[in-house]
């Protein structure tokens, strides 16, 4: 059940360049010198950016991303690999960089609207309370949704109690196994799919299907590595198993029918890779098991051209 996906810049080498990030004393400085324009107003973008004000965006693109004038993201933050909120209600996290980023290039403020978990923010999407959301696995997520060019790859095992017979990710689908996980969210999707003899017991968010097998409930929990290691603390002598059973990627999503839009979006996640810029955010949030896919472009002179962004876009 094991998946392996190519990705550009894998776990450890990820883990390797947060920590150079961190020890170059020039960062700053060449972060400060990249950036052209400052960040939105809302107090949770606090990234400078790699990328300055775009000064050729067509109107359809606005029209379809920001039609009231602000760009309104959905984020789900019951899952960290997209973010995590604070005692303020502030959030902060990966998501929430890209999408400031994103509102810097087009040069509008955005708007945060946050949820506990998938079902939340599928209902707010029905509501017509957001325009760009994240995060959904293309593969994964049904034909609901438009979706941009994924720009996370996150790997996704069991933690199980330290006296638990599961070693690894084969152990864990047996008769009588019971997996909590939450509903609707891309392990959920895979592991109905795929397991053969193991219970999914299903929450409503990721805290509750982590607490279930902290308190004994179930024999295991069903997630990524991000949530699982945040969460090991509350639950001393717990494991995180050391294989995966999925590499779920990760995209912003649109509503379908949108195209103007979502080829922006795909030519920010592509200027994102080549610039580091999604690489930052990650080392940003110390994510845990997560790695960039490859880019879809050479360099940067690809993301000025509409005819090589094209090609892009068509590719599978």
């Amino acid at each position: 059940m094991m998946t392996n996906r190519r990705t550009w810049l894998g776990r450890r080498a990820l883990r390797t360049a947060c920590a150079s990030m961190a020890t170059w004393a020039g960062l700053a400085a060449a972060t400060a010198a990249l950036a052209n324009g400052q960040p939105p107003h809302d107090p949770q973008c606090t990234i400078q950016s790699y990328v300055g004000a775009d000064r050729h965006v067509p109107g359809r693109v606005f029209e379809e991303l920001t039609p009231t004038g602000i760009l309104l993201v959905g984020v789900n933050y019951g899952n960290p690999n997209n973010a995590t909120r604070d005692s303020a209600g502030f959030l902060h996290g990966v998501a929430i960089d890209l999408a400031c980023v994103l509102a810097q290039r087009l040069g509008v403020e955005v708007q945060f609207i946050g949820y506990p978990g998938i079902g939340p923010m599928i209902q707010g999407f029905d509501n017509g309370e957001w325009t760009v959301g994240f995060s959904f696995d293309p593969a994964l997520s049904g034909p609901m949704f438009a979706y941009a060019h994924p720009h996370l790859g996150v790997e996704n095992t069991y933690l199980v109690p330290g006296d638990s017979p599961i070693q690894t990710v084969a152990d864990a689908d047996r008769p009588g196994v019971q997996i909590s996980v939450a509903r609707g969210n891309s392990p959920d999707v895979f592991l109905t799919e795929h397991l053969q003899f193991a219970q999914l017991i299903r929450f409503d968010t990721v805290p509750e299907a982590l607490a279930a097998v902290s308190d004994g409930v179930v024999d295991a929990f069903a997630g990524s590595r991000s949530a699982e290691v945040a969460f090991l603390p509350q639950m001393p002598g717990g494991r995180i198993l050391p294989d995966d059973f999925l590499i779920a990627n990760l995209a912003e999503v649109l509503r379908p029918g949108l195209h103007h839009g979502l080829r922006y979006l795909d030519r920010s996640v592509e200027q994102g890779k080549i610039s580091f810029l999604l690489q930052f955010a990650a080392c940003r949030a110390a994510l845990i098991g997560v790695s960039v896919p490859p880019p879809l472009v050479r360099d940067r002179s690809e993301l000025d051209s509409e005819a090589a962004l094209t090609d892009v876009i068509a590719k599978p």
